[in-house]
């Protein structure tokens, strides 16, 4: 029972340390998407009311959820999930 709660505290401690940052979250989307990414978060940050760069950070400390809009006038929209470094994009329920 001990080392299944050390490997539970260890493994949410790793997590923890590799939560990706709003920074990172940037990065990726202008390697992904190129110059439409920028472009994106650029209008997003134009429209935005709360924040000057425009994308929202859930931190649930051993990952995270990124978004856009909200407040404003631009509806939100989630864009990805982040957890041990990586992002895991999220599929808009209109899309097949």
């Amino acid at each position: 029972m001990r080392i299944i709660l050390f490997l539970l505290i260890s493994l949410s401690v790793v997590l923890a340390f590799t939560n990706p940052t709003e920074s990172e979250f940037r990065t990726y989307m202008q390697q992904k998407h190129g110059i439409a990414g920028s472009l994106s978060l650029k209008v997003a940050s134009i429209f935005s009311a709360g924040t000057s760069t425009g994308v929202y950070r859930d931190n649930y400390i051993i990952f995270s959820r990124y978004y856009i809009g909200g407040e404003g006038i631009l509806p939100r929209t989630d864009l990805a999930w982040g957890i041990a470094g990586n992002f895991f994009d999220i599929a808009e329920s209109g899309e097949n």
